[in-house]
């Protein structure tokens, strides 16, 4: 028969194993979990041994479990050190934590095969129970020492390493050195070891620290293990704990108020103990919801952190997709939610669609305007809470009820702009079970709200982009039409001189002209108009090739460039326009001017934006010089023109996109600003030099000089 001073030690030795293992099986290869599993195992196989010890009859049986009992707690102190050690990672305590192992297990081996520190049992009113021998008070003075030892280190890393430490490894380490110090109080149980007759109380201390260690899990990731628990297993776990609490003293009074009573006695026992248990119940369910409550699940989640992360990482953000994502991962971590999903308003098919989502399985969900869960949100800007639906008895129709268990939704948020609902924040039941509040809503609906309009903001930078885009192939159809002049006249002249040169020949040959002609004036007139041909195709190659060199992609790699060869690369380009437009080009470079280290194909679409700015700038009759030096160990290129000037008020203006003082129609207002953007990414700078109204205007760039040492760079 169990006896009722066994239940407590056989309660207290499960739940050591059950948390030690819970430990352990979170990270089976963190030498710290695998440590504070045996120091779990080892109050484990304590208190279930004594429990035993407590219920047996045989002296013999008391005596080995008594000696198991001795052997698991002499680990105790020690595996508590070599826990503290690898939780602080303190290296140079090393040595001493094997030299504590070596006496341990020398001790270990004592209590086992002499009677030293175990010289048999006593026979108390709860039980058998261990007798302490001549070399005991010296164990018990180490066991102290050892867990004194390790209390001091996490209080040294309290107070020297505390700026090293993170706030959340601070509250972690508090806790741990609460919990070891209720391992002190635990020593009581030592007093009988020595023949004084005092119920050892002191396995409740080492429940204590259990469940200090367990709450740290919980709520301060200990041991790195972030832990969902259901309030449900909570209830139980408490519910069971106190149970048993209850139970111990109604079998004390059923054993020793009727003992020898026969069954009457054990069934008025019984009665007194149904009795108490009746009595209590509602007051125990109460104590346990509301310690549930206060300390393991109230502000799971911070108020003011999800508010701060939104408004400081999430709505000022412009990229739809990143929104929406960063919605749904923030509100699933810092709510912590089993599920969530983000419906947005498609509008030419009338039916919101999931853009964003966490567990949600069947991604094709949509709500097609006529649906009852959009009419009511429209119709409403209401709501919907499933639990609270539920409670009022209102009936979910089923095309609801199928959306909303697609979605697997508890709660259902409209998100409304301007007295339109533009989306749908699907929010999920939380992992902890609990139920959405009123504070839950005071903080969502707004949130909500405030989303909307972020959404709508990111929907109108789509846009924009759009535009820019649109204004960008403007952008560049307008240099295609400055490039097809050149086109025009740098391959169309050659080619057509070449067909002239041919067809003369063919012609004379044709009328007879060439009738007087030996064959070898012949051969030599052919030969005549085919390197006349070469010359001409070789002219029309090399601008075809300087033109593909000019459209093709950059590569994005930095290299040397002669400053003086680019300048002749762009005027090839733009030199046919120039000189319709009667606009002179001069270039003025200093001698032997140093290299730069930048992007050809950018540098080159710099100049071409430049100098086509400025032609446009005269318009007809003009001059536009570029101009080299280097000063202070900067190259300084100048483009200068004598077109029209910029009014003083638009200065501020020029390099903002879609800027231009051009006429309607005529001009992006890009190129300046695509400009910039490539000097900068080059390393370089631009900016307006002087400009004076109807005299004209010089941009200056500046470029670091290339130092030689320098390999290729993506830029």
């Amino acid at each position: 028969m169990i006896s009722p001073f066994s239940i407590p030690y056989i309660i207290g030795g499960f739940i050591s194993l059950l948390l030690g293992s819970f430990v352990v099986s979170k990270n089976r290869t963190s030498p710290t979990n695998r440590t504070f599993f045996l120091l779990c195992l080892s109050f484990a196989v304590w208190l279930l041994a004594y429990s035993i010890a407590y219920s047996t009859k045989s002296y013999k049986i008391a005596v080995t479990c008594a000696s198991i009992t001795c052997t698991s707690v002499t680990f105790v102190g020690t595996l508590l050190y070599h826990f503290v050690v690898d939780f602080l990672d303190l290296k140079k305590e090393r040595i001493f934590l094997f030299a504590a192992y070596i006496f341990t297990f020398i001790v270990s081996i004592f209590f086992i095969t002499t009677h030293y520190f175990l010289n048999g049992v006593y026979n108390y009113f709860w039980g058998y129970f261990s007798k302490a021998g001549p070399l005991h008070p010296y164990y018990l003075v180490f066991q102290t020492l050892i867990i004194l030892r390790a209390e001091y280190l996490l209080y040294n890393a309290l107070r020297h390493e505390k700026d090293k430490l993170s706030p959340l490894r601070q509250i972690q380490i508090k806790y741990f050195l609460a919990a070891s110090i209720l391992l002190l109080p635990g020593m009581v149980d030592y007093i009988p070891k020595y023949g004084i007759e005092i119920y050892p109380f002191g396995f409740f201390f080492i429940l204590l620290f259990l469940a200090v260690v367990g709450y740290a899990i919980v709520r301060y990731k200990l041991l790195d293990i972030e832990v969902i628990i259901k309030r449900t297993l909570v209830f139980a776990g408490l519910l069971t704990s106190v149970f048993g609490m209850l139970i111990l003293p109604t079998l004390i009074i059923q054993e020793y108020l009727f003992r020898g009573a026969g069954t009457g006695g054990r069934l008025a026992g019984l009665t007194i103990s149904g009795i108490i248990i009746i009595l209590t119940m509602r007051r125990i369910e109460n104590f346990l919801i509301n310690t549930t409550d206060k300390y393991l699940f109230q502000k799971k989640y911070d108020y003011k952190e999800l508010l701060k992360t939104f408004t400081a990482e999430v709505l000022t953000v412009l990229e739809l997709d990143k929104l929406v994502n960063l919605t749904i991962d923030k509100l699933v971590d810092i709510v912590k939610l089993n599920s969530a999903a983000v419906l947005l308003l498609d509008d030419e098919k009338q039916q919101f669609k999931i853009v964003a989502s966490h567990n949600i399985k069947d991604q094709s969900v949509t709500l097609v305007r006529p649906d009852g869960i959009v009419t009511f949100m429209e119709e409403t800007h209401g709501y919907i809470l499933i639990k609270e639906m539920r409670e009022k008895k209102i009936m979910i129709p089923d095309s609801i009820q199928e959306i909303i268990i697609k979605l697997n939704a508890e709660l259902v948020i409209p998100m409304v702009l301007h007295e339109e609902v533009i989306g749908i924040l699907s929010l999920g039941k939380k992992k902890s079970d609990e139920d959405y509040t009123q504070d839950d809503l005071d903080i969502l609906l707004p949130l909500a709200k405030t989303l909307a309009i972020a959404i709508s903001n990111a929907e109108l930078f789509v846009e924009l982009g759009r535009a820019q885009a649109e204004a960008a192939q403007r952008e560049k159809m307008a240099v295609i039409g400055t490039l097809s002049a050149g086109i025009n006249h740098e391959i169309c002249n050659p080619l057509g001189i070449a067909r002239g040169q041919c067809e003369a020949f063919l012609l004379n040959m044709k009328d007879g002209l060439y009738k007087t002609k030996t064959s070898q004036e012949l051969i030599d007139k052919a030969m005549d108009i085919m390197a006349k041909v070469i010359k001409e195709t070789d002219r029309a190659t090399a601008i075809t090739k300087k033109l593909s060199g000019f459209a093709k992609p950059s590569k994005g790699e930095a290299e040397y460039i002669n400053l003086e060869k680019e300048i002749d690369e762009v005027q090839g380009l733009v030199g046919y326009e120039l000189k319709l437009e009667k606009i002179e080009f001069e270039k003025r470079i200093q001698k032997d001017i140093e290299s730069i280290f930048v992007d050809r194909k950018q540098f080159q679409e710099v100049l071409f934006n430049l100098v086509r700015n400025a032609g446009q700038a005269i318009g007809e009759k003009g001059k536009i010089t570029i101009s080299a030096i280097v000063e202070n160990g900067k190259v300084l290129i100048d483009v200068r023109d004598t077109g029209s000037g910029v009014p003083e008020d638009k200065i501020k203006l020029l390099f903002n996109p879609f800027f231009t003082t051009k006429d309607p129609g005529k001009g992006t207002g890009l190129g300046l600003f695509i400009v910039r953007q490539i000097v900068e990414k080059n390393g370089g700078k631009i900016y307006l030099k002087e400009t004076k109204v109807g005299e004209g205007t010089t941009f200056r760039l500046e470029f670091p000089i290339a130092a030689r040492e320098k390999v290729k760079v993506k830029v």
